[in-house]
């Protein structure tokens, strides 16, 4: 009844809240079995022949920007939560392609609509890129030994869309997961105990309390492989438990729980995390473009060069980190194998993508229809995006970033050096996945 009520209540407060664009002021509440989805269409004008689909693993997307960005722009969006929705600990990534199907099957059977796009915001790029390869190549594709955990054949069948839009999407839980463990910290006996070698909050390893810290070359280095050595002692742990549960030798005989102290919460953003790109911006492997990219600037021109974000640094992580809210993940083992781990030998350059089926990275190389990937210039995904653009295996992909965006597309107000600089960030993205969008279909 509690779950009932919240999805009741974030609905009601979703047709509530008040929107500046022409979007459809009255989106439909539909239930699509173990789905709950918003439907937004147009107000005005001719009757839309695409169909946008936007979800998340966990969140409740039903009030996200993209749908009333979409629709007010001409297009029908289905915004749904999948059956996981708040509910990290129970995430079964393998049956997260169940819900987007259900949204897709149903966007399909709506009066004029020809072609469907998956919009992939934040742990959004992972749940449809996934969705897309085992559409396009079957459960074989999540089914590949390498995978900790393998998909169900009752995954054959999944209706394609038609193209992809990946807004400022992550490589996936799993890497989040890895760039935020602390690997300084252990507890033990009920006591914290932190290696002031990989300490990033100790100022003699660059930390600044009060702005941008500094960490030199050696203690990325270091910091970067000691992170991939906690991820797979985690990855040893559970699949050992998991074992031992398999022979009836442990205390459990189904599941168990999973902290990691110092691990940061679940997600793309920034809170209680450990990551060095966030507390060090000028990283340039991660927070940068490796090459000369396109810029969608403020006043809506596209200039080509090195893009490095202006994202500001996050001291306050030194905090959080060390707190319970904040700084521990809570998974048992078989969320954390599905949906958070991946294989690696070092948190930046040596990730091993395709260990997971909760991989955008991995995933687009398996996928072969026209994808758009735009990278918030005021977040941490700039290089992460360019990778996957990179690594994609469709003839049509398009890469570039938009200057001075937060995660969430809305301008950076901390970043800027002038009042209003990044101050088109939404429009600005949303026309140019419009145009995008009408020169294809």
């Amino acid at each position: 009844m509690r779950r009932v009520h919240s999805l009741v209540v974030a609905f009601s407060v979703a047709i509530a809240v008040p929107s500046a664009s022409v979007a459809q002021s009255h989106p439909e509440f539909i239930a699509l079995g173990r789905v709950s989805a918003a439907l937004y269409k147009p107000d005005n004008g001719p009757a839309p022949h695409v169909g946008f689909v936007i979800g998340h693993r966990t969140a409740n997307y039903l009030n996200h920007i993209a749908c009333r960005e979409l629709s007010s722009r001409g297009y029908l969006a289905l915004c749904f939560n999948t059956r996981f929705q708040n509910n990290e600990t129970q995430v079964r990534w393998e049956e997260t392609p169940l819900d987007v199907k259900a949204a897709v099957e149903f966007v399909r059977r709506q009066p004029g609509i020809t072609k469907v796009i998956l919009f992939g915001h934040s742990g959004g790029g992972p749940l449809m890129s996934f969705y897309q390869a085992v559409a396009e190549n079957g459960p074989a594709y999540c089914q590949k030994p390498e995978r900790l955990v393998k998909c169900g054949d009752d995954l054959r069948g999944l209706p394609r869309a038609d193209a992809i839009v990946f807004a400022d999407a992550h490589a996936g839980n799993p890497v989040q997961t890895l760039r935020s463990l602390n690997p300084s910290v252990t507890i033990d006996g009920g006591k914290r105990h932190v290696d002031p070698a990989l300490d990033p909050f100790d100022e003699k390893n660059g930390f600044n309390p009060n702005g941008k810290s500094r960490y030199s070359q050696a203690f990325q280095d270091r910091y970067f492989a000691a992170q991939a050595t906690r991820m797979n002692e985690l990855i040893d742990r559970a699949l050992s438990i998991q074992e031992r549960i398999r022979k009836g030798d442990y205390p459990y005989s189904d599941d168990e729980i999973l902290l990691i102290p110092s691990g940061g919460n679940p997600g793309a953003g920034a809170g209680g995390d450990a990551k060095l790109a966030t507390l060090d911006p000028t990283i340039a492997d991660l927070q940068s473009t490796a090459r000369p990219e396109k810029l969608l600037k403020n006043d809506g021109s596209i200039v080509t060069q090195i893009v490095k974000s202006v994202a500001v640094a996050e001291p306050g992580m030194a905090r959080t980190n060390r707190d319970f809210d904040t700084g521990t993940k809570i998974f048992t083992l078989k969320s954390f194998l599905s949906a958070n781990a991946t294989r690696a030998t070092n948190a930046n350059g040596g990730i091993d993508y395709c260990s997971s089926n909760n991989s955008t990275t991995c995933a687009v190389q398996s996928i072969s229809v026209p994808i758009m990937i735009a990278a918030m210039g005021g977040y941490q995904f700039i290089r992460d995006d360019e990778i996957i653009f990179d690594k994609s295996a469709s003839k049509d992909k398009d890469y570039f970033v938009l200057e001075g965006a937060v995660h969430g597309f809305t301008p950076c107000t901390a970043c800027e050096t002038t009042r209003g600089q990044y101050s088109n960030s939404v429009k600005n993205l949303f026309d140019y996945i419009r145009d995008w969008t009408n020169r294809r279909f």
